[in-house]
């Protein structure tokens, strides 16, 4: 087929306003492109030449449109860039320059899907010295044999921004007609009412295929060359992502309890949720959105090697962690790992810890329809024993009351997470869905920790890791209670320190460390060496937080106390002296006064 056909359509649709008429006017040009054609088109529709887990971007942004406009039609660079700022889309500044253009090409030939397709994709594999240079001589020629209304849509394919309003779900349902119409042969005669349910039908085979399958290119593909039994050649297989399930929320743990009863509920994990796919040495990590992140995490891939099957595809959540603490790095710094540069280094300065909750494919299995508690099952069976042990199941209870699931919450919460996820025991694995097999409860309106702390250091732990020559790896922080006057733990800080902040420390606390609790200091924790409470640095968190591990406020609070999330130490405060912290009855009133930001975000929310 012409790419003109194809841009006249497109034109047709950016014109009209209703889905449905979008819709009908795709199935008319689903209906009249070639078996051989159609996994072409729909890339293009979606502005890509690969589906997104195969990381095959076209490559080129404005700059590269603006170059290759200026070269195909003799127009100034100067002049692109100030007709594109008067328009604001390089689509019609296209379809303008190519029409009015100052110079004729030497050679223009008839413009086909495939001409187009081929050379996006040259453009793309284009990598190295002179790559520039070849990558706009290429777009040049697509513009010398494009007309003004081809020339539109192959600036904007590359871009990403077709303005169409045509996204999957739209894809999925002229398909979704495609099909009722062949499987009915008197579909003409049929109601509205009935059509509907015919395709709802149909739509929901297409895009549960979809969901274990994300290539919609192939899938419909196979449906253009099979019909509806194309759908039954999509199987689960390594390599090619899973849409990932998702969970609903509620407010409370009663509700959650009343929706599930008996539950298995899990440690939810402040980091990157990972699918890993496994096919003996090829080993692939995707996203949420099933973007192909494998280089990024090296020592996960190696961890799989050692700890998993031979073949499988599982579910975590991946995050650093500190391993001088032992405690979880907040998602600022998990973020750093999603990186093309300085992988090596940011690696072995954050490594991370894949927390796995999930298996739906082991050995040439699929475990998708099998309940939770069989899934989690085979999966607590797969994962090897390794001396890192970087891949390892997620933390999980099986809770049948409110008041547990709310203390597993808050003890999870005081830990440096986001809270916990709570699922049905019998549910399947839902692929690409929301539903209430899952139920995520966590602080989405929460009131930070806006002021700083002044904390008294009761003790440190050796540095472990690259920490190791520093001698100190992390603190041990206390507030001050001035009617009992003693220093009560409130948090475990590993961040914020720079390495001449750690051998400062060092030097300091190696002189005040002694080999037993000293009696004012009131804690469960056992660090490394305790110190005589005398220096005090500025903490700052993002939360305060309740904890049965720390002892700021216990003997009010009974058998929790309060803790800081996310300590990190922002500098010495040598003007003060340890009885000058915060006191233990000034982190109660910040508490109290976080929970009503808390509450009244919520209500305006």
């Amino acid at each position: 087929m012409l790419f003109s056909e194809i841009a006249n359509y497109f034109n047709k649709i950016e014109e009209i306003k209703s889905r449905l008429e979008i819709t009908d006017v795709l199935v008319e040009l689903f209906e009249s492109i070639s078996t051989n054609e159609i996994k072409r088109t729909i890339y293009l529709i979606q502005g890509q030449i690969a589906p997104t887990f195969k990381g095959q971007e076209i490559g080129f942004g404005e700059k590269m449109i603006a170059e290759g406009l200026s070269k195909a039609t003799g127009y100034t660079r100067k002049e692109v860039d100030k007709l594109f700022t008067k328009i604001g889309d390089f689509g019609e500044v296209a379809e303008k320059l190519v029409g009015e253009r100052k110079q004729g090409a030497l050679f223009s030939n008839p413009l086909t899907i495939e001409k187009v397709f081929s050379n996006l994709e040259k453009m793309s594999n284009e990598e190295g010295k002179g790559s520039q240079e070849l990558k706009k001589k290429i777009l040049a020629e697509l513009f010398n044999s494009a007309s003004p209304i081809e020339a539109k849509y192959i600036a904007r394919i590359p871009l990403g921004n077709i303005r169409l309003g045509i996204g999957d779900p739209t894809i999925m349902d002229a398909f979704a007609i495609i099909l009722a119409k062949e499987n009915n042969k008197n579909w003409q005669e049929l109601n509205d009412d009935e059509k509907r349910k015919i395709k709802v039908e149909f739509r929901e085979k297409i895009e549960g295929a979809y969901n274990v399958f994300s290539d919609l290119g192939t899938i419909c593909e196979l449906i253009k060359e099979n019909g509806a039994k194309g759908l039954d050649k999509i199987k689960l297989s390594p390599g090619t992502p899973i849409r990932p399930t998702a969970a609903e929320r509620l407010p409370s743990s009663k509700e959650i309890i009343e929706k599930l009863g008996k539950c298995a509920v899990e440690a939810k994990y402040d980091g990157f949720r990972v699918q890993l796919s496994k096919n003996g040495n090829d080993i692939k990590i995707f996203s949420r959105q099933s973007e192909d992140i494998t280089p990024m995490f090296p020592e996960l891939i190696e961890a799989a090697k050692k700890q998993l099957p031979k073949s499988c595809i599982v579910e975590g959540e991946a995050l650093a962690v500190n391993q001088d603490s032992n405690e979880y790095y907040p998602f600022q710094i998990t973020i750093q790992r999603k990186r093309k540069y300085d992988i090596e280094k940011k690696s072995k300065e954050y490594p991370l810890k894949l927390f796995l909750f999930d298996v739906v494919f082991v050995d040439g299995k699929n475990y998708m329809n099998q309940t939770y508690l069989e899934r989690r099952e085979k999966l607590q069976s797969i994962i090897k024993k390794d001396d890192n042990q970087i891949i390892t199941l997620s933390e999980m209870k099986l809770i049948d009351n409110p008041k547990d699931l709310e203390d597993f919450f808050e003890e999870k919460i005081a830990q440096g997470l986001e809270g916990i996820i709570a699922k049905d025991l019998n549910a399947q694995y839902i692929a690409g869905a929301r539903k209430y097999a899952w139920i995520k409860l966590k602080r989405s309106y929460k009131g930070s920790l806006e002021d700083t702390v002044d904390l008294t250091i009761i003790g440190y732990y050796d540095g472990k890791g690259k920490r190791t020559q520093f001698g100190l790896g992390a603190l041990l922080a206390a507030t001050y209670n001035k009617e009992n006057d003693t220093f009560e733990s409130i948090a475990k800080i590993g961040t914020g320190m720079t390495e001449d902040i750690l051998k400062e420390l060092e030097g300091i606390l190696s002189k005040l460390k002694i080999k037993n609790k000293p009696k004012n200091v009131i804690s469960e924790f056992e660090p490394d060496f305790y110190v005589n409470p005398q220096i005090v640095i500025e903490v700052r968190a993002d939360e305060i937080t309740l904890s049965k591990t720390h002892s700021c406020n216990k003997a009010e609070l009974g058998e929790k106390a309060f803790a800081l999330r996310f300590p990190r130490m922002i500098k010495f405060r040598m003007d003060k002296k340890s009885t000058d912290s915060t006191t233990n009855l000034e982190i109660k009133k910040m508490y109290e006064n976080q929970k009503r930001v808390q509450l009244t975000e919520f209500n305006n929310n």
